[in-house]
């Protein structure tokens, strides 16, 4: 009889240590489960905060295209080109009226309704109170020792027909003109500051879809385009 309570009290601690042991296999896996799962938080956190400007710009490009089918404006091509920004691009002819007449960079006065447009669509996307908006983003991305820089660039475009007047050298020089006239426009109609503000002229070097189209390709595109960069500070706007 002692044998076999001695046989008896033998199986329950081995049983106690078994159950012991599990316990606390399992109480280790869960810390090791929670850690991970905090460390894949983190990261995910880090990644999403380096995707604010992207998560920006498809806001943007869908408020944009909003506008586009609320006001029926079929005349213009909207794109989001992610690296470029926002592209909004200006024919040189909707319906009968003329961008720019032949050589020229002076709007033509019956385009200006067009242009308000557009002034009307950037009003309404608030580029100007970014910063007020996502001020916790923007705390979070100046702890990383990143920025953002919100810019508006106007880039000008010219068929292949070479031109050399009076007061234009070159279609690069016609080009640019465009750029400058149009952005001069948007400073004039639209709540943001100059600096914001940049232009290219490409001359005939960059064909929307093939050079030969002569009236396609004399245009002006607009882009709205959202950074980030390395360094401290706020919305660069």
């Amino acid at each position: 009889m002692p044998g076999a309570l001695s046989n008896l009290r033998t199986t329950v601690d081995a049983r106690d240590t078994s159950t012991w042991q599990v316990t606390y296999s399992s109480l280790l896996t869960a810390v090791l489960a929670f850690f991970i799962l905090l460390i894949s938080q983190a990261e995910s956190e880090v990644a999403s905060t380096y995707k604010f400007a992207d998560r920006l710009k498809s806001r943007i490009y869908g408020e944009i295209m909003q506008q586009k089918m609320k006001y029926k404006l079929d005349w213009l091509y909207v794109e989001n080109t992610g690296t470029k920004g926002i592209k909004l691009l200006i024919p040189t002819q909707v319906h009968n009226e003329v961008l720019f007449r032949s050589g020229e960079a002076v709007i033509d006065p019956a385009f200006i309704p067009y242009l308000q447009h557009i002034s009307n669509m950037i009003n309404a996307i608030k580029l100007e109170s970014l910063f007020t908006q996502y001020a916790k983003n923007i705390k979070k991305l100046n702890s990383l020792g990143k920025q953002i820089i919100v810019q508006v660039r106007v880039e000008g475009h010219s068929d292949k027909i070479p031109i050399h007047t009076a007061r234009f050298a070159d279609n690069w020089e016609l080009s640019t003109a465009r750029a400058y006239t149009v952005m001069e426009y948007l400073e004039l109609t639209t709540h943001l500051p100059s600096d914001i503000f940049t232009l290219a002229g490409y001359g005939a070097f960059h064909p929307f879809r093939d050079m030969e189209n002569l009236s396609e390709n004399r245009r002006v595109e607009i882009y709205l385009d959202i950074q980030m960069i390395e360094g401290n500070g706020d919305v660069k706007i």
